[in-house]
């Protein structure tokens, strides 16, 4: 590799880092949502943007247990639904895996906060129920780079020849039995499948093919 393109790296992965450590700077919005019914959201302060027509394309999606993303120029949306809620995150920049681990955290957080069945099954549900969720999303974002819900991998990708900082959910290796694990990671128009074993250890990286 060049020192051009190491000192490239090192400056995508300062950069990264920096994201992880103030994190909700990039963050756009996080939303909470039954079938009908908006329970939380969070905005930036002084942020009037609104995401209804891209919450009800969501909706949509009526898979479950399946992490959906969007790709919105510099904006990335992901999404999931789970336990009859829809979770979903939108933020500039900021890899897939983390905003995956982001919402997982979220969901655990909320169904400890809350009694979610028993709330759910009251006709009058109210979002004002849920507004003191918003303490728990500041802590979550606040505390996320020492969360250790993520692990940095480093990716050798042969186009760009470059070693690339990805990060990967934790929580994949919580999952998985069978390793090492495949992980496409799609950067700058074109897309490398890296096997990651159970102890984040990179055992190989192909170059593949794009469809959409």
């Amino acid at each position: 590799m060049t020192n051009d393109k190491k000192v490239k790296v090192k400056f995508i992965e300062q950069i990264l880092n920096i994201m992880l450590e103030d994190i909700k700077e990039y963050i756009q919005f996080i939303n909470i949502s039954s079938e009908d019914l908006v329970l939380f959201e969070w905005k930036p302060l002084r942020s009037f943007k609104s995401y209804i027509l891209d919450m009800n394309i969501i909706k949509e999606n009526k898979v479950s247990d399946i992490f959906f993303h969007i790709n919105k120029g510099n904006l990335k949306i992901v999404h999931i639904r789970k336990h009859d809620l829809i979770y979903t995150i939108g933020a500039n920049n900021i890899q897939y895996q983390i905003l995956e681990a982001l919402l997982e955290e979220i969901d655990r957080q909320f169904n400890e906060m809350y009694d979610l069945d028993v709330l759910l099954s009251f006709s009058n549900t109210n979002p004002s129920m849920f507004k003191h969720f918003k303490i728990q999303i500041e802590q979550i974002m606040e505390n996320f780079h020492s969360s250790n819900l993520v692990k940095k991998v480093d990716v050798l990708c042969r186009v760009c020849k470059a070693t690339l900082p990805m990060y990967v959910k934790r929580s994949i290796m919580e999952s998985e039995t069978s390793f090492p694990v495949p992980l496409v990671y799609i950067h700058k128009g074109h897309a490398i499948v890296t096997y990651i074993d159970k102890d984040f250890v990179v055992r190989g990286v192909e170059l593949v093919h794009i469809n959409s």
